[in-house]
């Protein structure tokens, strides 16, 4: 998954000098008042009511001491870290303080080597009436700043509970905000805001009805949004305004499409339309056409060509080992260079610029690779400096990995650059992009349901890759001598005992990311431990929500004295674990790819429960294509959450049926791997969508064969 960070190498949320305006204006209504108060003065121009709770009166002596710390504070540049310890001295003496939580806390999410979590949590408290004396003021124009910050850095944190409160509260206090442009807001209040609240996901929810709310909320306010006229973003004032906001205001203001592609019981396609409209509104200039797209387009009918056909392969990540790379890269490499004329362009939004060696197997191809320029700052649709330069190469493909992972790559997407451009499942969820921009999203028959059905799912048409063979040329994963390929390391020595899992247990697995875990999943995961005394549940453990995890699963009815959360672990004692895991279960409702595919090649039961979409769909479709026997998917491919339980307790209790699927699992195995027709598919699908026939042998019905001997 590519998030932006909130404090990152590409992605600097706080460059104190770009808000200097807005921070001075805060520290000065404080500054003020310590020049002018006594020294038993509480309340300042940023205090309301009193919270009305009981604190400790503090003695003369002591209001002395704060009042020498304070004006010393601002004696200092504001986010030096003289003035910042200043002002945590002052809250060891006088917790209740709300100047130093607000202009401490400010300081210290400015200052590049602050610690932002503290600062956060100090602007929090400044709004809590039981943590100080008066709380800040709403009325204070300033305060919208400060809750809009603690509300963008919440949604980075995936911590949606405090996100939708403060950027609620922000959206609140924008309404006829004096500082906020009327272009730059409705009357619901502020249009950045309103965008993170219209593309706001419930991160980790702990039901789904909470699920379904968080979609409902969502869709609420894009359509609110939406239905009004003539708003536009304010970049000068987005950018000095709201911390974070100026390295990339399209990132600060649309929050990740990332989490629809686990939102199984939502119109994934309406909400993916709506946040490409948001973006479009947004940022206007990011719909643009490529003169030789406009050419193309104004043609009534296309000659055939007599050169290759120029394909350009794009991707926010396309580094050695990244599952993309793993998926796409055996494929890729063994088109056909007589027919197809590649050009890799890649984007490195997570900042790791080493690129996947399967772009270095022909000399002829050709890698492009676009970063952000350090002078693009406040401006959105940056991108579009990226999108001439690919225009440029004038291609009549662009095939896109992904469009929702990479927040660069989206916004190249809504260019129309080729005259065909189509999407794919490098993530697998639509891109909500218009169809007359992005016209394709290539998929593969065997893990989605019926196309009258999946249809639905996209913006784009639904081309499907043959349901009856593997989709991807893949090489095994694990090299001889039990090594893994991602690091080249020896699992053989490693053993449950040494992940501090007892002896004598029945081991279910499931190490997917916990992002990929609905609560539907806490029914499947108890209901096995419930119905197996013996069992023993290794999980991941989630980053920023382990205690609503647990708090689910102990809800759930798990006994969690029998879980074992493991932090990531480094590929080769993965391997390890799935050695050594009686059964391995698959994530619901999104499920596994590549780890389907290495669980498969280790020869162990895998237990799924295919979903509603594609991404809950890869296990059953690579354990129909490689060929297991009837049987087998029968044990392993279950159509209830009932059955899945059944199918998992019946597989980890018995040896003898657990020892007949993984036979026929490794018999059939080999049959993932180096699979030349699914490069024939490729190709088929790629000349099928191409805008144009080549010349002579190529035109009309010829084979592929043929096409290849046609002379350039």
């Amino acid at each position: 998954m590519i998030r932006q960070s909130f404090v990152s190498s590409q992605h600097v949320w706080f460059v104190t000098s770009v808000f200097t305006a807005c921070f001075s204006f805060l520290f000065l209504c404080f500054a003020h008042a310590a020049a002018s108060e006594s020294p038993t003065s509480s309340t300042t121009t940023l205090t309301t009511n009193s919270s009305h709770h009981d604190f400790i009166e503090l003695p003369r002596a002591v209001l002395l001491e704060i009042d020498r710390i304070r004006r010393e504070a601002y004696s200092f540049r504001e986010t030096s870290p003289e003035a910042i310890s200043a002002w945590r001295k002052i809250l060891d003496l006088d917790p209740a303080n709300l100047e130093a939580r607000v202009v401490g806390g400010w300081s210290m999410i400015l200052s590049p080597r602050g610690d932002h979590d503290l600062g956060v949590t100090l602007l929090e408290e400044a709004f809590d009436p039981s943590k100080v004396r008066e709380v800040i003021n709403p009325r204070m124009p300033q305060s919208l700043f400060v809750a809009a910050t603690i509300g963008r850095y919440r949604s980075q944190r995936g911590e949606y509970a405090k996100a939708r409160k403060f950027t609620e509260i922000a959206l609140e206090m924008s309404k006829g905000h004096p500082m906020v442009p009327p272009g730059s807001s409705t009357v619901d209040g502020d249009v950045c805001l309103q965008m993170q609240l219209a593309t706001m996901f419930d991160y980790f929810p702990e039901t789904m009805q909470d699920a379904d709310i968080a979609i409902d909320r969502m869709n609420a306010h894009a359509d609110r949004l939406l239905a009004h006229q003539g708003w536009a973003i304010d970049e000068k004032f987005l950018t000095t305004s709201f911390p974070g906001a100026a390295p990339d205001p399209a990132v600060h203001c649309l929050l990740p499409l990332f989490s629809l592609s686990f939102y199984y019981r939502a119109d994934v396609a309406d909400v993916a339309s709506k946040n490409y409209e948001l973006a479009r509104r947004g940022w206007p200039s990011l719909s643009t056409t490529a003169e030789h797209v406009k050419k193309y387009d104004a043609e009534t009918e296309h000659g055939c060509i007599n050169r290759k056909i120029r394909l350009a392969v794009v991707a926010g990540v396309m580094k050695e080992g990244h599952s993309n790379s793993e998926s796409f890269g055996g494929m890729l490499s063994r088109l056909d260079r007589d027919i197809f004329d590649i050009t890799y362009v890649f984007l490195p939004e997570e900042g790791d610029t080493r690129i996947a060696s399967f772009t270095r197997t022909h000399p002829q191809d050709t890698v492009k690779m676009f970063s952000k320029l350090q002078t693009e700052v406040a401006d959105g649709a940056w991108t579009t400096r990226i999108g001439k330069e690919v225009a440029s190469l004038e291609m009549d493909i662009i095939f896109y990995f992904e469009l929702t992972m990479s927040s660069w790559v989206r916004r190249l997407g809504m260019q129309r650059l080729a005259p065909v451009q189509a999407n794919s499942i490098g993530h697998p969820i639509t891109s909500g992009i218009n169809r007359s921009v992005v016209q394709y999203y290539i998929s593969w028959g065997a893990a989605e349901l019926p196309l009258e059905q999946s249809q639905k799912h996209y913006t784009e048409e639904l081309k499907l890759l043959p349901s009856d063979i593997v989709y991807q040329y893949y090489e095994p994963r694990i090299l001889p001598g039990g090594r893994s390929r991602a690091d080249g390391m020896s699992f053989g020595h490693i053993s449950l005992e040494d992940f501090e899992i007892p002896p004598h247990k029945n081991v279910y697995m499931c190490m997917q990311k916990p992002f990929k875990f609905h609560p539907e999943v806490d029914e499947l995961l108890c209901g096995i431990m419930q119905k197996d005394p013996d069992s023993w549940l290794i999980l991941h453990r989630e980053a920023a929500n382990q205690a609503v995890f647990v708090n689910r699963l102990k809800n759930g009815g798990c006994d969690l004295s029998r879980i074992t959360f493991l932090e990531a672990q480094p590929h080769h004692r993965l391997l390890a674990l799935y050695r050594d895991s009686t059964v391995v279960l698959d994530s619901y409702p999104a499920g596994g790819d590549t780890t389907t595919r290495e669980v498969l090649e280790m020869g162990k039961a895998l237990v799924t429960l295919p979903a509603r979409l594609l991404g809950g769909r890869w296990s059953v479709g690579y354990m129909t294509t490689i060929g297991l026997e009837k049987l087998t998917m029968k044990r392993l491919v279950a159509s209830t959450p009932e059955e899945y339980i059944d199918l998992a307790v019946k597989l980890g209790t018995d040896k003898t049926l657990r020892d007949e699927v993984e036979a026929d699992i490794r018999a059939k195995v080999p049959n993932l791997f180096h699979r030349h027709e699914a490069v024939a598919a490729w190709q088929e699908m790629f000349l099928e969508i191409s805008p144009y026939q080549r010349c002579g042998k190529c035109d009309g019905n010829s084979t592929l064969e043929t096409c290849a001997l046609t002379s350039d």
